[in-house]
């Protein structure tokens, strides 16, 4: 398989911002009809927007940003962050790492792209120095929870929902 995991780098910022809207998309697809009351149209823009604000902070020593390339086509991204945990937080504070995006294109997937960007971004967040990884998935996103489990992850919170009927 020829895979290639690398840092992003100026020339991408147009296929970094594809990219997360694309996350977005099939993030939305699979949400239920009740939760798309809202202007997409906005949410995208706003989306691309806090995109183009990572993307301008990349080297900030803060965010890594990697792409993947399948025979020269990136067909995936993972982002990770480094943030000091609230002083509040009572499952520990002080630095943390969070793979906050990690998406391949659908032709693309179960070829072990995810895991190649996932271990690119636990090898950066490790060689920066953090010991305590956390990252989310959607409940209904069964490929990836199984991804994080199988690379030694455990839930620690979940997140409830209940739609208020007039």
């Amino acid at each position: 398989m020829s895979v290639k995991i690398r840092e992003i780098c100026e020339n991408d910022k147009e296929i970094f911002l594809e990219l997360t809207s694309d996350l977005s998309q099939f993030n939305r697809q699979r949400h239920e009809e009740k939760s798309k009351y809202d202007d997409y149209g906005r949410v995208l823009e706003n989306i691309k927007r806090r995109a183009l604000e990572t993307f301008e902070n990349k080297d900030d020593g803060f965010t890594y940003i990697i792409l993947a390339e399948y025979h020269q086509t990136v067909v995936g991204y993972g982002l990770a962050r480094i943030y000091d945990e609230e002083a509040t937080a009572d499952n520990g504070t002080g630095k943390t790492g969070l793979i906050d995006e990690l998406f391949v294109v659908e032709s693309a997937r179960g070829q072990g792209i995810g895991q190649m960007l996932l271990n690119a971004c636990i090898n950066w967040l490790k060689a920066s120095g953090i010991r305590r990884v956390k990252l989310h998935a959607y409940s209904w996103n069964g490929g990836a929870k199984y991804l994080y489990k199988r690379n030694g992850f455990t839930a620690y919170a979940l997140s409830y929902e209940k739609w208020l009927e007039d």
